[in-house]
């Protein structure tokens, strides 16, 4: 009888399957356990050879420059013939060019590049190539994508930030294609003395890539205003572009897609009653899995599409109700006219997994009891209030303790956890890590704690420079913000020996004015997280590690990230 292979025998992308048994997320191992991974590759041979399929299945060559000299070590190990790297290899992402178009559609030169030629050689190379992602501003060199559709005729490619003036027809045009991001271009022409600027965009090329692309399966369309377009709002010039819509005919055929994004300022693209009604009769929306809207709610779009929407999982949109418009760019026209159009679209998607709402003070109460019907299903929540706090009597509290934390508690099933929190009366409700422990299969928690001008728990109040009016930002109380967190954090398995929490992060804002209509939010935060070895105490007994250096770090709330 032949004799049973090891497990250490099974091969790249066995184990590949197991990692993601194991760690639902498939891309939690390979970032969040990367200095793990690298230390246990180091043990022996027999841990390298099931550590490095999970470690550089993906691949990125990046030529930033600190991480250009990374990349071109990357590629020399790739062309090594004593060299197994290429053996794991399975999605390649190419990022970060510095050879980009400014607005004005100039090509910026830069002293170093990726050669196409080493390129062409890796993709040749490769053992068995699944993905390649090109997120880069200028288009696929013809022999990189010649290359592809003839070593790889079944991988999957995908363009991001295709935002320069030329349309590359050669790489959109391709059967590989199944995922895009397009940015719509606004070339602004000269400001005339009546205050008019014209703008153009470039959703009719888009519709004819649609409509050539039928394996295409993604899609983010992307709305960028550059600097001149900035100025005319401040100016006071009405901005909009005078295609704000696929310009659709009865008689197209849209590829069905699964992932749909709308990215940029709201009510960019015009969800009219009848573009809704041509575009649900000119595309399949039942394979729809993810929609992401940003922060608009369209009610047109969600009357006529909501009821096709029968496969969509992860939904993201902004609420914004009644004639306040709270962003210094929101100009345009109301996106619901009745908060019930939208918590009934939320109500009416039967598996909804993950869902990300930006709530710009309207109807908190009527959107949690929408949240609650989803209490079986719902994996991951992301609740936002207004990006512009600027106006901070106006701006209600983004969450009113406690009635949406009692709701959130009856999402029992949810895996990862995002909300923002104001402090009214300066002091942190001790209630709200009891109530929010109760939630046992959670596996991150991130917090926005926003501070205002006045001393709360954890800084003192904001001192106005009367020179130039601005305030500045007391240091954050460093001391009693890790308190709160270590204690937050332990209060679950205080709860439940058996709570699934790995990481928690506290974020405290602030904002300040940078000129008369932008504004500026810093970042301070402090994460917990549950060390990971077998060895490890209990969190109850000092199991985890505290991150956290107090400094106030510029933040972009719209991308949720730092600058």
């Amino acid at each position: 009888m032949e004799e049973a292979k090891p497990a250490i025998d099974l091969g790249g992308d066995i184990w590949h399957i197991i990692n993601n048994l194991v760690n639902p997320d498939s891309h939690k191992l390979s970032e969040d356990s990367r200095s793990s991974l690298l230390a246990l590759r180091r043990t022996s041979r027999a841990h390298k050879s099931f550590v490095d399929p999970v470690l550089y299945r993906s691949l990125e060559l990046s030529d930033e420059e600190e991480r250009f000299a990374a990349a071109e070590h990357k590629i020399q190990r790739l062309l090594d013939p004593n060299d197994d790297l290429y053996l794991h290899v399975r999605h390649l992402i190419v990022s970060n060019t510095k050879r980009a178009y400014t607005n004005y559609g100039k090509l910026q030169k830069v002293s170093k590049d990726f050669r196409p030629g080493d390129l062409v050689a890796v993709i040749e190379r490769l053992n068995r190539l699944h993905a390649f992602s090109w997120n880069v501003k200028r288009p696929i060199p013809e022999a990189i994508i010649a290359t592809l559709e003839h070593r790889w005729p079944d991988a999957i490619l995908s363009v991001g930030a295709h935002n320069h003036p030329t349309i590359d027809t050669r790489s959109l045009h391709s059967p590989l294609l199944r995922s895009l991001s397009f940015c719509i271009l606004n070339h602004t022409a000269t400001v005339t003395a009546t205050r008019q600027l014209e703008q153009y965009s470039k959703l009719p090329e888009l519709r004819k890539i649609l409509l050539r692309s039928s394996n295409l399966q993604n899609l983010d369309i992307k709305f960028e205003y550059n600097w001149l377009d900035r100025k005319a709002v401040w100016t006071g010039i009405t901005a909009r572009p005078h295609v704000l819509k696929l310009p659709l005919q009865p008689s197209d055929r849209l590829p069905p897609l699964q992932e749909l994004t709308f990215s940029g300022p709201p009510e960019t693209y015009e969800f009219t009653l009848e573009h809704c009604r041509l575009w649900k009769r000119c595309m399949d929306w039942s394979h729809l899995r993810r929609l992401d809207l940003g922060i608009s709610s369209p009610q047109h779009f969600f009357e006529e599409l909501g009821s096709c929407l029968i496969n969509l999982r992860s939904l993201a949109l902004g609420v914004r109700i009644g004639d306040r418009q709270l962003m210094y760019w929101a100009q345009g026209p109301l996106t619901s006219n009745n908060i019930n159009v939208v918590t009934d679209f939320i109500t009416s998607i039967p598996m909804l997994q993950e869902l990300s709402l930006t709530n710009f003070g309207s109807g908190e109460r009527d959107l949690f009891h929408s949240i609650r019907t989803k209490c079986t299903s719902l994996r991951k929540l992301y609740y936002h209030a207004s990006i512009n706090r600027r106006h901070d009597h106006l701006v209600k509290p983004c969450i009113l303790y406690p009635v949406p934390v009692v709701t959130i508690c009856e999402l029992l099933e949810l895996r990862q956890l995002t909300f923002d929190f104001t402090l009214l009366d300066g002091h942190w409700p001790t209630n709200v890590a009891n109530d929010i422990a109760k939630l046992t299969h959670l596996d991150t928690l991130k917090i926005f704690i926003e501070l205002r001008r006045e001393a709360t728990d954890f800084a003192a109040a904001c001192y106005r420079d009367p020179h130039n009016g601005e305030y500045d930002f007391p240091p954050l109380n460093i001391g009693v913000a890790i308190e709160v967190a270590t204690g937050f954090f332990k209060s679950f398995f205080a709860h439940s020996a058996y709570a699934c929490l790995t990481k928690l992060e506290l974020c405290f804002l602030r904002h300040q004015c940078a000129d008369r209509t932008q504004e500026v939010a810093y970042q301070n935060s402090i994460q917990v997280t549950r060390l990971e070895r077998d060895d490890a105490p209990s969190p109850l007994d000092g199991g985890y590690m505290v991150v956290g250096d107090g400094k106030w770090v510029e933040f972009d709330m719209r991308t949720q990230r730092m600058v």
